[in-house]
């Protein structure tokens, strides 16, 4: 019997999270800045390579110091309302602490990461499609040269960076999304989870500087140890492991009762 109603809880949460006005609000948001880099920034005629538009979609967009704003949309920010509405507590007599916050974060974690993933990912293969493929030649000839990407690229072929791109999009809105959720669990104000992670987002990036672990680098990877994929996806997990048990405390917190009430939309 408990099993069903975590399995049916599971399932409704995740049905939330992206079946909601924020999470394609933010996708259409994601699309509409990166879609012009990708079309009008670059030949869709194969005169280039594919390198090129990539760069051009992650670099010449101006997308990245912003792209903290969008996953919170979806689905970081509805703790509030059950928390001001008192439907917090009874999803806890239902489920119990620890698995309503195994399924809060993970709900959270994917509408997040897909709602950045699923654009990027459409508009990289878009640019991929008029664009020429393999090793750069011609103008091209030496992008990326001497990087672990481009090697990647000669070993393993095409399919390295787009499947990259996924994967580090898909962590970047994940790890934002979980930020969301971790200012609302312990703040539980709708505005504080929606602009909080763009304000820590944008201080990280002031004040770290140009380091590969600076998080506005993390999404394109092309700047974390010359171009190491797999180095950016660790660090995008390891500040998720660390995001994680500052919203489990802050669950456990709301869940006794503890938490300081505010005002929530």
């Amino acid at each position: 019997m408990v099993t069903e109603k975590v399995n049916g809880f599971l399932t409704q949460d995740f049905k939330r999270s992206m079946i909601n006005p924020g999470f394609f609000a933010g996708m259409a948001f994601v699309l509409a800045i990166l879609l012009p880099a990708a079309i009008f920034d670059s030949p869709m005629d194969g005169s280039r390579s594919f390198l090129n538009a990539f760069g051009n979609i992650f670099h010449a967009s101006g997308f990245a110091p912003f792209a903290a704003i969008f996953p919170v949309l979806a689905y970081s920010t509805a703790f509030c309302e059950e928390y001001g509405q008192g439907y917090f507590r009874m999803i806890l007599h239902r489920t119990g602490f620890a698995r309503f916050a195994k399924v809060r974060m993970l709900t959270v974690a994917l509408s997040g990461g897909l709602m950045i993933a699923a654009p990027v990912e459409a508009v990289c293969l878009i640019a991929y499609a008029g664009s020429a493929h393999g090793i750069p030649t011609g103008s091209d000839e030496g992008l990326l040269a001497g990087t672990k990407i481009m090697a990647a690229v000669i070993k393993d072929g095409d399919w390295y960076i787009p499947t990259g791109k996924f994967v580090l999009a898909f962590l970047f809105g994940a790890l934002w999304a979980l930020v969301g959720l971790a200012f609302a669990v312990w703040i539980p104000n709708r505005y504080v989870g929606l602009l909080a992670p763009f304000i820590l987002y944008e201080t990280l990036w002031l004040f770290m500087g140009y380091v590969p672990y600076n998080p506005v680098f993390l999404l394109s990877g092309e700047d974390v140890g010359r171009a190491d994929y797999p180095l950016a996806s660790f660090m995008e997990a390891v500040y998720i492991a660390f995001t994680i048990p500052i919203i489990y405390g802050g669950i456990r917190r709301a869940g006794r009762g503890n938490l300081f009430i505010a005002v929530c939309d």
